[in-house]
């Protein structure tokens, strides 16, 4: 075989193999992992009055919606812009706990979030815990996020 040809079948062969060996690495092409994963996020209300509750999930794997939502922090309300793939809203009174399960295929960082809002004027505070996060309402501020990231 004459050098020149030979040169061009290695350099190929190397190019075939750094193409593959990053396709496997970032798990994309043939080497996408097709694997389900689950997330559960265990949701807790702590509050003798009626609340509303909004949680939604982002994990990149569907169409995102968008939802804006106004939060109170220090001086006055803000809007804040979130991306959802689903989102559920309820009504309730007294303590509230559930376990919401969300899935994804091959890497997924997946994010869960949930607002609770007082809807009645007690004084008490409403915490609210996500997977162990919690926040609370308070007098110049009705509703209480939390969120948390999980990511395979």
């Amino acid at each position: 075989m004459r050098p020149k040809v030979r040169n061009v079948l290695i350099a190929v062969a190397v190019i075939l193999v750094l193409v593959f060996s990053a396709a496997y690495y970032e798990g994309v092409g043939p080497f996408q992992s097709n694997d389900f994963y689950y997330f559960h996020y265990a949701i807790s209300i702590n509050y003798n009055g009626s609340w509303n509750l909004v949680y939604w999930a982002e994990n990149g794997t569907a169409t995102p919606y968008t939802l804006t939502i106004t939060q109170y922090l220090g001086s006055g309300p803000y809007n804040l812009t979130v991306i959802y793939n689903t989102m559920r809203t309820l009504n309730g009174s007294g303590n509230y706990e559930r376990t919401i399960t969300t899935y994804g295929v091959g890497y997924v960082e997946n994010t869960f979030c949930a607002k609770a809002t007082k809807l009645d004027s007690q004084t008490l505070p409403l915490t609210l815990a996500v997977a162990g996060k919690t926040n609370s309402t308070t007098l110049t501020n009705p509703m209480a996020v939390a969120c948390v990231t999980f990511a395979v």
